[in-house]
């Protein structure tokens, strides 16, 4: 496969972190574009920078890895469209900061190559996924693996609540590729300085920042000062 950055076979999980701290992967991009409840840009930062270790993946990114298989099993089942599983990090052609990890490649009939993505998602999110809706954060996700592959199309399926099965086809967006990109480079612009990007004021930037320095506000503030100034 095209713009393999390297191989996952047999790679270990800490091996793989180090990798993907070499660049932007696509579940970076919703933490960067601000609309990330769980992680904000300044831990993205730090994680990148090597200031913090990344954190473990919760019980629902787990349990979204263990069901990927059936997911991808049931999509094929129910499209006729194989999925080729993917054990490598891709890499952009041109910025080289941009990496994915895609849960496997489609050959379409009608398009040729498309990324195949699976999700699990909580029955309290279903909502999410009505009419043509997909979260947010999984469009940015997709739409930057589309811009590090140059595919048109991305099959996204999920598993709602553990008994409902939804798949989706999402176009590739150019106009919003474009715009991720330049959010991107300015963030990894922060982490080749090791500057800190400026804080978002999001309740993840309050919780990583009194996590790290819960003696006082005055030592957050003093901290994120020396490191602007750095």
């Amino acid at each position: 496969m095209k713009n393999v950055l390297v191989s996952t076979v047999n790679m270990s999980t800490a091996d793989w972190y180090k990798w993907r701290s070499k660049g932007i992967g696509g579940s970076d991009v919703s933490v960067i574009c601000g609309i990330n409840k769980y992680k904000s840009a300044i831990e993205l930062w730090m994680e990148k920078t090597g200031q913090i270790e990344p954190k473990e993946a919760r019980e629902a990114a787990y349990w979204g890895t263990v069901m990927e298989p059936i997911i991808r099993n049931e999509f094929t089942s129910r499209t006729n469209l194989k999925v080729k599983i993917v054990r490598a990090i891709l890499k952009h052609p041109n910025h080289n900061f941009m990496l994915a990890n895609v849960d496997g490649i489609v050959k379409d009939p009608l398009c040729g190559e498309c990324i195949f993505e699976a999700k699990t998602a909580s029955v309290f999110k279903q909502n999410d996924w009505e009419d043509d809706n997909i979260p947010e954060e999984y469009m940015l996700q997709i739409q930057h693996y589309m811009a590090v592959t140059g595919y048109n199309r991305t099959f996204i399926a999920v598993l709602i609540g553990g008994n409902q099965f939804k798949y989706k086809t999402i176009e590739r967006d150019d106009e919003l590729i474009e715009m991720m990109i330049k959010l991107e480079e300015d963030f990894w612009q922060h982490v080749l300085d090791n500057t800190p990007p400026e804080l978002d004021g999001s309740q993840a930037s309050s919780e990583l920042l009194s996590r790290l320095y819960p003696e006082s506000n005055n030592t957050i503030k003093s901290f994120y000062q020396k490191k602007q100034k750095t």
